[in-house]
């Protein structure tokens, strides 16, 4: 009488294997092709963004602009970042003269026997031991001189090197060249900020006008570029957030009090570019990520 049962029981076993054997390999088999999309769909969204910003600093018309787009790319790729200028007093400092002269990538000491207090300082205080100084160059050759150093920290996070030696490889070359005055003083850029809406001055505007639209112009580009500079992380939550406007409040009240007072009320015709560029710069021309507190343009 037990060995019918006991062939039932081997045989319902055998099912119940084969069942779980068929729901395993199923899950597996969903489980690598959704892993498999996320990676394309990871893949292609880094792609983009660099795409991006090779255009964005092919695109720039300051210094000031350059350096905040470059900051802003670097950003993902470690815990802080910054652009120093090739400037004399920099390439004093033992870490950027080594820099300067081997013409590599640079892993240092964080602390003032390799860079100025001053220049730690002006960085901010962080956990961070060492940095990574990335040159970039003033054309595609190794045998120009460094116009700058891509600076990044590792701090508590990981660092992505070979991201940020493409980023600065990306950059070489792309550093606008300030205007000057006859009296050797910077001078209001005269092309339009790609992406804004109005762009440059109709032909409407009063030729004793146009200045002041392009002087205003400026004004918005620089003003948004040192946000960026200086708010990187406070960037990037607002527009995760969809709230850029609370976490950017003191710096774009005070930016917009100030394009009220200089650029809208002595001007009749004077556009808000600075709206303009605070939509295309901070928010990548989608006006929500601002979220639901923005003012919305000057009245």
């Amino acid at each position: 009488m037990q060995e019918p049962f006991a062939e039932l029981e081997a045989a319902t076993r055998g099912q119940v294997q084969t069942a779980v054997e068929r729901i395993l390999a199923e899950r597996f088999q969903d489980i690598s092709q959704r892993h498999a999309r996320e990676l394309h769909r990871a893949e292609r969204a880094l792609s983009e963004q660099l795409n991006q910003t090779a255009r964005r600093l092919r695109m720039v018309e300051t210094a000031a602009e350059w350096r905040a787009t470059l900051t802003e790319a670097a950003h993902p790729f470690c815990s802080r970042a910054a652009v120093l200028p090739a400037t004399a007093e920099n390439a004093a400092l033992p870490a950027i003269a080594t820099v300067i002269e081997s013409k590599d990538t640079v892993v240092t000491l964080r602390d003032a026997s390799q860079l100025s207090a001053d220049l730690l300082a002006s960085l901010g205080e962080s956990t961070a031991n060492r940095c990574y100084l990335f040159p970039v160059f003033e054309k595609d050759s190794k045998s120009e001189s460094i116009v700058a150093v891509l600076y990044a920290e590792p701090g508590s996070g990981t660092l992505d090197r070979n991201a940020l030696e493409l980023l600065a490889t990306m950059a070489w070359g792309t550093l606008p060249a300030e205007p000057a005055s006859a009296d050797g003083s910077e001078t209001p850029g005269q092309a339009p900020v790609p992406g804004m809406v109005a762009g440059t001055p109709s032909r409407s505007v009063a030729a004793a006008d146009a200045s002041r639209h392009y002087a205003a112009q400026r004004f918005a580009r620089v003003r948004v570029a040192e946000i960026l500079m200086h708010s990187p992380a406070a960037v990037d939550r607002g527009r995760r957030d969809r709230r850029l406007y609370v976490y950017l409040k003191d710096a774009l009240d005070a930016a917009r009090r100030e394009f009220r007072t200089a650029y809208l009320e002595p001007c009749a015709s004077m556009a808000d570019y600075l709206h303009q560029e605070v939509v295309h710069r901070l928010a990548h021309d989608d006006a929500a990520l601002l979220g639901t507190e923005y003012p919305d343009a000057i009245a």
